[in-house]
């Protein structure tokens, strides 16, 4: 019995551990990480979050540069995930990387230019045949979360907690521990707000990606987005996958809870930050985990 549950302990820790980053970077009105050990370079301009909160963002229109020594090397795995406003999309937008600009030695993010209504969106290992390439509606002055991640073998890229594109066979070797915003190689291009960015040493899951997602989306934002996904592959992995917007549902009111009629107002909570309010409408689209729901009676007698 109690080698059962030391395993359980054990596997437990594992799942929670798996989603812990390695480092993290708020931009609440500084450049430093969560934990003040490390600091991205540059004179930074901060603006507000997706969630409205003044001076709590990054306005990158330059290259910002940090030197982090958590950064996984070769082919470990490894996840990077942030928000990202963009303020241009006539332009490249060169989000994040590190490594160097050699065959299979790099992984960052690129969003391209619109062209009509959509965009090219890249997981760059430099040259061609190591790139993962997908087409996917872009609109201007809104807040997306980009995941991109890989596990020694797969590399996947998603948006707002849905699974854009993956390929196959492609050999990841990162290299180097600066991390560049704005950069890609010698070349700079960007012009966009960037929150939250969180590095983490696993691959994470489609279930993990999904709920770092809903777990931090601004009130009002779809739960996920339904995009098509391209199967993985072996090869042609530069090649684009078109995907049309989808529809956001619309989430039924949950009957066991109480709306403002009757005088009520719900906030629930997830790792310290509030994540819904007024009446609650839609908590019944929250995924499975714990949360803090408090109820505030404004009807309440004096």
């Amino acid at each position: 019995m109690k080698k059962i549950l030391l395993t359980l302990m054990f596997v437990n820790f594992l799942t929670a551990n798996a989603q812990n980053p390695v480092q993290e970077f708020n931009f609440n009105g500084n450049l430093n990480s969560a934990d003040n050990t490390i600091s991205f370079l540059g004179a930074p301009v901060f603006v507000n979050d997706r969630m409205g909160s003044s001076k709590s963002a990054l306005r990158v229109t330059k290259a910002y540069q940090a030197v982090i020594g958590e950064l996984p090397q070769d082919n470990k795995p490894k996840t990077i995930s942030v928000w990202v406003k963009f303020n241009a999309v006539n332009i490249p937008n060169y989000i994040l990387g590190y490594g160097a600009a050699v065959n299979g030695q790099y992984f960052g993010l690129v969003q391209q230019p619109v062209s009509g209504s959509n965009s090219d969106l890249s997981l760059v290992g430099w040259g061609d045949t190591n790139n993962v390439i997908v087409s996917v509606p872009l609109v201007k002055e809104v807040w997306y979360f980009y995941s991109i991640t890989y596990d020694g073998n797969v590399s996947k890229i998603y948006r707002n907690g849905e699974l854009l594109k993956s390929a196959e066979g492609i050999q990841r070797s990162a290299k180097g521990y600066i991390l560049n915003l704005g950069k890609l190689n010698t070349s700079t291009s960007i012009n966009a707000d960037i929150d939250d960015l969180r590095l983490y040493s696993v691959a994470m899951t489609d279930e993990q990606v999904k709920e770092a997602y809903n777990s931090s989306k601004p009130n009002g934002a779809p739960v996920t987005e339904s995009t098509p996904v391209s199967s993985p592959a072996t090869s042609g992995a530069s090649k684009k996958t078109v995907t049309t917007p989808a529809k956001a549902s619309v989430p039924a009111p949950a009957a066991s809870i109480e709306t403002n009629k009757s005088g009520k107002i719900i906030e629930v909570f997830s790792q310290g930050r509030q994540i819904m309010s007024a009446n609650a409408s839609n908590i019944t689209d929250l995924p499975e985990g714990t949360y803090l729901i408090k109820v505030i009676n404004t009807n309440a007698k004096k």
